[in-house]
């Protein structure tokens, strides 16, 4: 690297943000999204989620339905600042793509709906960022509407989030009366020009009927950052002057730290408050050099390695999404460290190939921009890379780490899928391997007793995207059944079970024995950190060669799946490798697989196994008139209500129901409302079926 070129990246890499925009369903993502492009001189048009013209929601089935499926990316300039801002959906359903988009973002801008507040999508997107430790600002969005109230979201930020959050602005007025906003640092009442549909604005004097409470919030935004940074809290202690650029610098500080989140007020669909969201981004969300170094391990050995984010580091990068068309793959990378052109190799550490990005393209939503360096603090694409799956870790072939892979959550419903043709089975196979490669919580299973195809994911609506898209994109010829719930089971008692492989192949007798134990493995509910199987192969984890001692692993693994009483996969279970003989083999791997896997199997019987059904937390919003009948209603449907609250004219009922119980519901809960009542549905655990059930379905969970 030329002398100077450094220096001149590093500098570059205080000016870049990774941002992320993350919501409940409904909250304004999309529409926030797209005020930014058109401030920042993206796009000349702003395109209306409600028109069907939103330029980040591009895809057919997106326009159709009016919400975000799929996470798309775009880089703006804004302040002298690079932003590389990834929408996010906010159904439940598509939480895979929250997920794995904040596992390479370096903040977030959170949006709440002044009306409806923290809404069950926000806590989970917001537990999320915790995860991930990703410092974030939130915006109160649609506070131009009927019964919006912004104090009462920002207490519901802090009760139900936890968070440390004060305002930096107020809303002037509320509701039909909502003209712009009251920044507390600099004490001028912002309005935006209608006519430049908020780009522009004017900073005016506050009235003075407002200023006793823009003081009174500007204090305790002041008091709140002096909690959490003590230069500060000495300076107001003391009572000494305080500039608008140390609250700047103490607000970054105490965000950067993940000790106070700044919130914001506004309306996007009205263009008011969006520009101050874009210079908090800026002022506030870290750049890649203020987070920690990217923690991955020796691919060889497991020993923990560090990448600093710098240009001159060895090159790495996580390939965190794939999108999946008709005629390529794209594969989505964020970098890490280091930087590498088309012409140079990179290193596959879990393929253990070495490969060449010999396109790299910047993002826009469907569009992309030929780049021909994919640079340290990077969001790019690289189309057509063989055997790269979302989680691989590209990296320098010299200096080879492994990140960690992303985790996703289990799934919960479940469609049968069947063909006229073989040829047409085939042609499906591809399709499904294909979208799979895109969509890691799309799984897909080959049903022992009928010989159906069955297709598992997060929800009926992810479902049923996945449908539309084969019937459409791909123009698969398949019959889908109605979507039923995904079952697991698990073990409620330690067993062991033991597998004898005895066969000759050739002049050879092959043979194998093995032990393998299995025990329940406790956690708290709700807690889906941690994965279904744990394994533990002991000291035969140094005993055997390297890869044999992987495919051992991958072999107990994925033994567990289908292996219940019912069929369904076993999970929360210890599968721990107790005892291990291999005779003389040409191929060692068939006596060891078949070993493994009797004793499994011959474990997991012997074990008493429990039925799983996925219990969905539930929150339904309906005028109060009604709550006698819904809650009577649900009731029914074995849900168990945790709380009951009237906010503004509506009951709130939040509480845990199984999604076997909910199917149909939205139609019902129409009826029971008069149309008048929402729900929202998003996984919370997997627990056991009550026998009275399990004896009343056998066949159907069979």
């Amino acid at each position: 690297m030329p002398p100077g070129k450094a220096d001149m990246l590093l500098k570059a890499l205080e000016k870049v943000r990774n941002i992320g925009i993350i919501a409940h369903i409904d909250a304004g993502k999309t529409t926030t999204t797209e005020r930014f492009l058109y401030y920042a001189g993206l796009t000349h048009k702003i395109g209306e989620v409600h028109d069907g013209e939103a330029t980040m929601d591009f895809r057919p089935d997106e326009r159709e339905r009016g919400i975000t499926i799929s996470a798309a990316a775009t880089t703006f300039l804004w302040n002298d600042h690079q932003v590389n801002l990834i929408d996010t959906p906010g159904h439940v359903d598509f939480t895979a793509e929250v997920e794995r988009s904040l596992r390479v973002l370096d903040g977030a801008v959170v949006i709440f709906s002044g009306v409806e507040g923290v809404e069950p999508q926000s806590e989970t997107v917001w537990r999320q960022a915790d995860r991930y430790r990703v410092p974030r600002l939130a915006f109160i969005n649609k506070l131009d509407r009927a019964g919006a109230d912004h104090e009462r979201v920002l207490g519901e930020i802090r009760e139900e989030l936890g968070a440390h959050a004060a305002f930096l602005n107020l809303p002037h007025g509320l509701e039909g009366d909502l003209d712009g906003v009251i920044d507390l640092l600099t004490m001028k009442w912002l309005v935006f020009d209608p006519e430049t549909r908020g780009r522009e604005l004017e900073a005016r004097e506050i009235p003075e009927g407002d200023r006793p409470a823009a003081e009174a919030a500007r204090e305790r935004l002041i008091e709140a950052v002096a909690e959490v940074v003590d230069w500060l809290a000495d300076r107001w202690l003391a009572e000494e002057p305080i500039e608008v650029e140390d609250v700047r610098r103490a607000i970054r500080e105490a965000t950067l730290a993940g000790a106070f989140v700044p919130v914001l007020c506004g309306a996007a669909l009205k263009d008011l408050g969006i520009r101050p969201v874009l210079d908090a981004v800026c002022d506030y969300l870290p750049s890649p050099l203020d987070r920690p170094p990217a923690e991955g391990h020796d691919p060889e050995t497991g020993e923990p390695l560090y990448r600093d984010p710098s240009p001159d580091a060895p090159f790495s990068a996580l390939v965190f999404k794939v999108v999946a068309t008709p005629n390529t793959d794209y594969h989505w990378l964020r970098v890490y460290s280091g930087n590498l052109t088309t012409d140079e190799r990179c290193y596959n550490p879990r393929t253990k190939t070495r490969l060449r990005l010999r396109r790299l393209l910047r993002l826009h939503a469907d569009r992309t921009e030929p780049v021909k360096e994919a640079a340290c603090g990077d969001i790019v694409a690289a189309p057509a890379l063989k055997n790269v799956v979302t989680g691989d870790t590209l990296c320098d072939p010299e200096h080879p780490i492994a990140y960690e892979p992303i985790h996703f959550p289990e799934t919960v419903v479940s469609v049968a899928v069947e063909t006229r043709t073989a040829a047409e089975r085939d042609k499906l196979l591809e399709v499904i391997e294909k979208l799979q490669r895109e969509d890691p919580t799309f799984r897909c299973h080959t049903d022992e007793e009928t010989g159906q195809l069955i297709l598992s994911g997060m929800g009926e609506l992810h479902l049923e995207v996945l449908r539309d898209r084969m019937l459409r994109d791909f123009r698969v010829d398949a019959r889908f059944g109605k979507p039923r719930v995904s079952y697991r089971e698990t073990i409620a008692a330690p067993a062991t079970g033991e597998g004898l492989f005895e066969k000759r192949i050739g002049e050879t007798e092959v043979t194998a024995r093995a032990v393998v134990a299995v025990e329940p493995r406790p956690r708290e509910a709700g807690d889906r950190s941690l994965p279904p199987v744990e394994v533990d192969l002991g000291s035969f984890a140094m005993l055997l060669p390297g890869e044999l001692a992987q495919e051992a692993e991958e072999i107990l693994r994925t033994g567990c799946e289908g292996a219940g009483l019912y069929g369904y996969p076993v999970v929360d279970v210890k599968v721990r490798l107790e005892r291990l003989e291999l005779g003389d083999a040409p191929d060692p791997l068939l006596p060891l697989g078949a070993s493994l896997s009797m004793a499994l199997r011959d474990a997991i019987q012997q074990a008493d196994t429990v039925v799983l059904e996925p219990v969905m937390r539930l929150e339904v919003r309906l005028p109060e008139d009604f709550l006698g009948p819904v809650m009577k209603d649900l009731g029914a449907r074995r849900a168990e209500i945790r709380e009951t609250a009237v906010v503004g004219q509506h009951a709130v009922v939040r509480g845990f129901v199984p999604l076997a119980e909910m199917f149909g519901y939205s139609t019902d809960l129409r009826s029971l409302t008069q149309g008048r009542g929402s729900f929202s549905l998003e996984p919370w655990d997997y627990v056991p079926v009550p026998e009275q059930i399990v004896r009343r379905d056998h066949l159907r969970l069979g």
